[in-house]
């Protein structure tokens, strides 16, 4: 892929997000006041669907198509290219099909387009395995990435079936949810974020093969956290307490060696701004993993999952806190994201609506534990969401107005 054509799609994904959160902004709104045009329910699945396609997997696509390039032929790379392309057709069919007309036909058909997106690109990169550096510390978790993503598949297909068929099971209904959920946030989105991370990693680096294995093993089992009302064998429960803790575990362990690695390696003059979308994503996905081993005890997940808002902001915390975070980060270091003073400026206040939108909804989670009312929250919610919004679009504005970069 060359620079110009990435730093496009980047720019893509930049505009992708302002949308995202311009969907979140428009529900807060339809929430806080009246607002009669579109059904919140349709704007909920076209806001959800296109962060999950046009946001996280379209960067994670360019991202592996960057990495993948050097060591494949020019034709090769022109495949690559068009799959990006056609997820991002895929991502945007959905938000207007869902938009209008919810889970019907013509979403159901685009959301198939990407589906076939993650099996082909899944397909094609595992085949070309073969032709990295056999040490590349980026390959496992890609590919591992890109296999769960295929998987979680199955859970639209199931929704589909039975939309398209009207025989809807409630329990299967809800399974089939947060199994895609599930081998999104904790099999593609992770391992793929991981993925991209590696290969930013100093080749001097500790060797991260063990910390793959733990994570993509666990990723099975810790599904059924997120099932167990469903009344799962004893030794399945004890499977899944066990992998959640396992993958607390590895993550921690990481992340005190990281710092060790870090203390003994680190420049005169460490830049630590530079990596504070960085820091922030670690710090988040650090309470998730946390949250994850919680919910292993049955009647704490019951009371507290139980709760709308609670759920809501464990899954922001995820898609906002942890991959957003990172992917800009992650696109400032590769030199993708130009830091201009507007740049910097809207990255400061989309992270402070991330932390505001985090803070709002677990009080109002909380509150709700309690019955107790909290004037003004929806109002809160929506003023987080236009920090949002607004941090968001200033970034995608930022990479065409003609300044002069600076240090970050």
């Amino acid at each position: 892929m060359d620079v110009g054509l990435s730093n496009k799609w980047v720019r893509w994904g930049l505009l992708n997000l302002a949308i995202v959160a311009l969907y979140g902004t428009l529900m807060r709104y339809k929430i806080a006041y009246n607002f009669p045009f579109f059904e919140q329910k349709n704007l909920l699945h076209a806001h959800s669907h296109f962060a999950f396609g046009g946001w996280v997997s379209h960067l994670l696509y360019t991202g592996l198509t960057l990495l993948v390039t050097p060591f494949v032929t020019a034709g090769r790379r022109k495949q690559y290219q068009a799959l990006v392309f056609l997820n991002l057709l895929g991502s945007f069919g959905m938000l207007v099909a869902f938009t209008i007309e919810g889970y019907k036909a013509v979403s159901i058909a685009f959301s198939t387009l990407s589906i076939l997106v993650a099996v082909v690109f899944a397909g094609i990169f595992i085949r070309d395995r073969r032709c990295w550096p056999a040490s590349h510390p980026s390959v496992p978790w890609a590919a591992g990435g890109l296999l769960l993503n295929v998987v979680s598949s199955a859970g639209p297909f199931s929704l589909a079936y039975m939309m398209a068929t009207g025989n809807v099971d409630s329990s299967l209904y809800l399974g089939s949810i947060y199994f895609y959920l599930h081998f999104q946030y904790n099999g593609w989105f992770f391992l793929g974020s991981m993925a991209l991370a590696a290969a930013l990693l100093p080749p001097a680096f500790f060797s991260l093969k063990g910390y793959f294995r733990i994570f993509i093993i666990a990723a099975i089992p810790s599904f059924f956290l997120s099932v167990h009302w469903a009344g799962i064998p004893w030794w399945l429960y004890l499977a899944t307490i066990m992998a959640a803790l396992l993958q607390l575990g590895a993550w921690i362990v990481l992340l005190v060696r990281a710092k060790a690695w870090y203390h003994q390696n680190r420049p005169a003059r460490p830049s630590y701004r530079k990596h504070l979308f960085f820091y922030a994503a670690a710090f988040a996905l650090t309470i998730k993993f946390v949250l994850q081993a919680l919910s292993a005890i049955p009647w704490l997940s019951r009371l507290v999952f139980g709760f709308r808002p609670i759920v809501i902001a464990y899954l922001h915390l995820v898609l906002l806190g942890v991959y957003s975070l990172f992917l800009i980060g992650y696109y400032v270091a590769r030199q993708m994201i130009r830091i201009t003073p507007v740049a910097k400026a809207a990255a400061l206040l989309l992270l402070i609506g991330v932390i505001c939108n985090e803070l709002f909804l677990a009080v109002q989670g909380f509150a709700a534990l309690a019955y107790i009312p909290v004037p003004f929250v929806n109002e809160l919610l929506l003023g987080a969401a236009v920090l949002l919004l607004g941090g968001a679009a200033g970034l995608y504005i930022s990479q065409y107005r003609k300044q002069k970069a600076g240090g970050y």
